[in-house]
């Protein structure tokens, strides 16, 4: 005797075909699907508009001024810190400082390499940057310590709706 898959007692349809996977439920014959219903109030659009503008307000008014070159820090995502005073500078003036203060020769570089840190970087052939070495490291920020305004910065973004 060979048993049935599809048995009328179970619907008549397998229950991988179903569509019926454990989140509807039949009610007097009805297929009754689950509703949506939020745990948190609707934010309206006026809302909106008044927290973008408080942060466009907040950002207007705390805007540090670089120590290189006096300037308003705009992004502070990409600003560094100064080691002497631990303010923020802009990432192109901090570049520039190290570059200035650098005696590079032919095919030498200063580049960016992350963690606080920039680097003399050299080229053996010019046209070729996938090869290179790397000449001298610059420590620009202090690996240990993490400056009030970054963290500042990062308990703001922490914050945000």
């Amino acid at each position: 005797m060979r048993k049935e898959k599809h048995s009328r007692r179970h619907g008549g349809a397998h229950w991988k075909n179903s569509g019926r996977h454990g989140f509807e439920e039949r009610q007097g014959g009805q297929v009754r699907k689950p509703v949506f219903r939020p745990t948190i109030k609707p934010v309206s659009q006026e809302q909106i508009r008044e927290d973008e503008e408080a942060i466009r307000e907040f950002k207007l008014l705390n805007q540090p001024a670089c120590a290189l070159c006096g300037q308003p820090v705009k992004d502070m995502s990409c600003a560094l810190n100064v080691k002497s005073s631990g303010g923020p500078v802009h990432f192109d003036c901090a570049l520039e400082s190290v570059a200035k203060n650098e005696s590079l020769g032919q095919g030498d570089k200063v580049a960016y390499i992350g963690q606080g840190r920039f680097a003399v970087i050299h080229y053996a052939n010019i046209h070729d940057t996938k090869h290179f070495s790397i000449r001298k490291i610059i420590d620009w920020e202090e690996k240990d310590s993490k400056p009030a305004w970054r963290s500042e910065m990062a308990d703001l973004y922490s914050k945000v709706k």
